[in-house]
């Protein structure tokens, strides 16, 4: 379509992160829940209020607008830096089979390049949002591989991110929105836990999205360039020199 593709089927995608979170799933819950502790906070703010008028309702309407404000700030400085080390970690799990807790917090370290795609991404989401609720769900998806492009390209900047998410999702944003739907049978099963099941559904649908990124991009393995060592070199020479003989006798036969 595009230069990105997946072969593989949805169940297949689920059953790979069912596997991966084996053995992983005490750490991955306890990632959800710190994760929606954090990013929850903001959310609490900017309760409404009721006075009976005059000044008094003034002061309330203002302390009201104050808590919005700092709700938003609290979502764009702390929040979404969250949301994106949760991103990180569930991939890093997927790579490499395991799972870090203060792989979390890994947004601080590239901060202001974080902070700044996030909010982009945010941004053109609300903006799709308010033509139709329609254009906003669909661009979602587009960008919905934003975070995970930052983490594998750690010198682009917030705009070719959240550009190259939506080249990428050109003609795959339907199945990445069925992988999703097809986890509604367990959201409706987790409100009879009281609600202390969607960490295990939390857990497993970051590591579905994670999935879907490897098998989308090719990078199930880690991205990372490994700089050749003085031994492969050495070996390397030795590969040569014994192809450069066997075509010298190959030439004599």
């Amino acid at each position: 379509m595009n230069g990105y593709s997946i072969t593989k089927e949805n169940h297949e995608i689920r059953a790979q992160s069912r596997s991966i979170l084996t053995g992983n799933w005490g750490m991955a819950v306890l990632v959800i829940l710190v994760f929606g502790i954090i990013t929850g906070v903001g959310g609490s703010s900017g309760s409404s209020a009721s006075g009976d008028g005059g000044w008094f309702s003034g002061i309330i309407i203002g302390l009201v607008a104050l808590g919005s404000i700092l709700a938003v700030a609290y979502t764009i400085l702390v929040a979404n830096v969250i949301d994106y080390g949760s991103s990180v970690t569930f991939l890093k799990l997927g790579r490499e089979g395991k799972i870090a807790f203060e792989n979390l917090f890994l947004g601080f370290k590239d901060y202001g390049r974080v902070v700044a795609t996030m909010f982009v991404r945010n941004l053109f989401i609300f903006l799709w949002t308010l033509l139709l609720i329609i254009p906003g769900i669909i661009k979602a998806y587009a960008y919905g591989m934003t975070e995970y492009i930052l983490i594998d390209n750690p010198n682009i900047d917030a705009l070719s991110a959240v550009t190259k998410s939506k080249e990428m999702m050109n003609g795959w944003k339907g199945k990445l929105f069925l992988l999703d739907l097809s986890l509604i049978g367990w959201w409706f099963l987790c409100l009879f836990t009281c609600g202390i099941g969607f960490l295990w559904l939390g857990a497993y649908f970051k590591t579905n999205r994670a999935v879907f990124y490897m098998e989308l991009s090719g990078t199930s393995e880690n991205t990372e360039k490994i700089e050749p060592t003085e031994d492969d070199y050495v070996i390397e020479a030795a590969q040569k020199e014994i192809e450069r003989i066997n075509k010298e006798e190959s030439d004599f036969s």
